[in-house]
């Protein structure tokens, strides 16, 4: 991009203290004039790992050639928002146009950002949560950790950025909140607001988004109210109105853009355990419980000190998690991790838990995948979070004849990639895939998929669903859970299935759930661990995990009330038409 030349009388404007207001409208003319020439295509589409469908290219565009960089994405749940952003994003990284970027989401989808920004877009995200965010440049954090510490709140007040994008920004609704006064004061040149309920309760909420975008643009609210406002859902002036909203919203309805999609058929597959492993699993959850109130109460020490707590709970944590898995998973974190660093009676324990899980040669869990996978020549695709997992099953398949090619993270570049080819090409029946196959692939050529143990991240469900249940695929798409009879999984499973079926929701629907969420403050996976470790017995983790369930409707109704209203006004007010 051409560098422009300033005059004189632009340089005297420049140096001079200026009002806000003509600050704001010299801010806004500035980068219209950067950013209105060469954004007829975009050109950063070589450096992005996905196809963006015509809609999300079509509001990149717009953005960024008509509306300078910032904008309202409100597109119905399930449009894909956040494609849409990183797009754009990306393409501005691409032309040079900026350097710094802050990214604020809810607390669940943190780490589904991450992944997605770096898997399909290759722009490595730095959580404010990691040591020395400070010296970067692109940074996301969750909105509460960051609102919740003034210290934060100060460094980020002290920079400038490029380009600030809140995703579910129906949080800044409320002008009087903390949350909003903070982001408003946030220095950015650019503003990307993701909600697909701009408003929900009140015709002003469109002015506090509006107001957070563009400072000025709809005047005070006092005017806004006069001009635009008969009560709280009815607007007034209608063809003024959305002249001015369609210069910073853009909405795509799903009935305007999606194809049908296959359905989802639903399985569960129930597993019964052994004596044996029925007394390895709950024995690995006593172990836990007693580590963690051992630790917590200064009666056990396994070499860190009380400010790093989070240790043990993040080992404790995947533990419970492995225990889900397979024993051969729990093990090696058992060995590894536990047994070095305990002593006494504590070591004896511990030492007694891992001679019992060895005991355990073929989990029941892996023999009934066998006699699932036995029942048709099809292809599947089985997932689990664990390499030594991963490396069980694929020993077991290929000793009973299956061919069998495995994707996880410490396969090189290439060897994932010639472990694609053979599953497309029919060189393989079975993939098996950590979870670093659910995130960016596209394996819609295959219709079976296999959740070996679940994933104690909902998004986590998502993005393997997605991978098969997506645009091209035209079978029905059979989803397979493994729960276990009375153990941490099933009550797992009911938490996410009973009230509302998060196996069943829309791709890209989810995320808005978890944000409606009131509890939401923490990953969802660390709520489920604490949960675990700090009830007294499984008919308590039950119960408490039942009662997610309720919250998980609660949201589920809030948000589709709140969808009915945002459609009703805006498609009142005609936005996006």
């Amino acid at each position: 991009m051409n560098i422009i030349p300033v005059s004189k009388q632009q340089k005297l404007h420049l140096t001079k203290e200026l009002s806000p207001l003509k600050n704001i409208k010299l801010k806004l003319q500035s980068q219209a004039i950067q950013l209105q020439k060469g954004f007829d295509r975009l050109i950063c589409l070589d450096e992005v790992y996905l196809e963006p469908r015509p809609w999300q290219y079509e509001t990149a565009i717009k953005v960024l050639r008509d509306m300078q960089g910032s904008a309202i994405l409100a597109d119905e749940v399930g449009l894909g928002k956040t494609i849409e952003a990183g797009l754009i994003i990306k393409e501005l990284l691409v032309r040079g146009l900026i350097n710094s970027v802050l990214i604020l989401v809810p607390a669940p989808l943190v780490e589904q950002w991450r992944d997605e920004m770096n898997d399909k877009f290759k722009i490595q995200l730095t959580d404010l949560k990691e040591e020395g965010w400070e010296e970067q440049n692109l940074l996301i954090s969750s909105m509460p950790y960051l609102v919740r510490s003034k210290k934060r709140q100060e460094i980020i007040n002290k920079r400038t950025f490029d380009l600030l994008v809140v995703d579910e920004a129906h949080c800044l609704k409320n002008h009087r909140t903390q949350t909003y006064k903070f982001v408003y004061t946030i220095q950015k040149n650019n503003t990307l607001l993701m909600s697909a309920t701009p408003i929900q309760n009140d015709m002003r909420e469109l002015f506090n988004l509006v107001n957070i975008l563009k400072p000025g643009f709809l005047k005070s609210r006092k005017k806004f109210r006069e001009q635009f406002i008969v009560n709280r859902y009815t607007p007034k002036n209608i063809e003024a109105l959305r002249d001015l909203l369609n210069k910073v919203m853009i909405r795509h309805r799903r009935s305007d853009t999606l194809v049908e999609l296959p359905r989802r058929v639903i399985r569960n597959v129930e597993i019964e355990l052994t004596e044996i492993e029925r007394n390895f699993h709950n024995g690995v959850i006593d172990f836990c419980r007693d580590t963690y109130k051992k630790y917590m109460e200064g009666d056990i020490q396994i070499g860190w000190d009380k400010t790093r707590v989070h240790l043990i709970v993040l080992i404790l944590l995947s533990l419970l998690k492995q225990n889900c898995s397979s024993p051969q998973a729990s093990l090696s974190t058992l060995r590894t991790k536990m047994f070095p660093r305990l002593d006494g009676v504590d070591k004896k324990n511990c030492l007694d838990l891992i001679q019992l899980g060895e005991r355990i040669t073929a989990p029941s869990k892996a023999i009934e995948l066998l006699k699932l996978l036995k029942q048709s020549d099809e292809q599947a695709i089985v997932y689990s979070e664990y390499r030594v997992t991963i490396d069980l099953l694929s020993e077991l398949l290929e000793e009973h004849d299956f061919t069998v090619t495995t994707y996880h993270g410490r396969l090189s570049s290439r060897e994932k990639q010639q472990s694609i080819e053979r599953f497309k090409n029919k060189e393989a029946q079975v993939f098996i895939s950590s979870e670093s196959g659910g995130q960016g692939l596209n394996l819609q050529f295959c219709r079976r998929l296999i959740n070996f143990d679940l994933p104690w991240n909902p998004m986590r469900i998502e993005q393997r669903i997605g991978r098969v249940h997506r645009f091209g695929q035209v079978n029905d798409v059979e989803i397979y859970t493994m729960p276990t009879k009375g153990a941490i999984d099933e009550y797992l499973l009911y938490t996410l299935t009973s009230k509302v079926n998060l196996f069943e929701v829309v791709i890209g629907e989810l995320d808005t759930i978890l944000s409606y969420m009131k509890n939401n403050d923490e990953s969802f996976e660390l709520r489920i661990g604490k949960i675990i470790l700090e009830s007294k017995n499984s008919a308590e983790v039950e119960e408490q995990l039942r009662s997610i369930s309720d919250e998980f409707l609660t949201a589920k109704q809030e948000l589709d009330q709140d969808v009915d209203q945002a459609t009703k006004i805006l498609n009142t007010i005609g936005v996006g038409t």
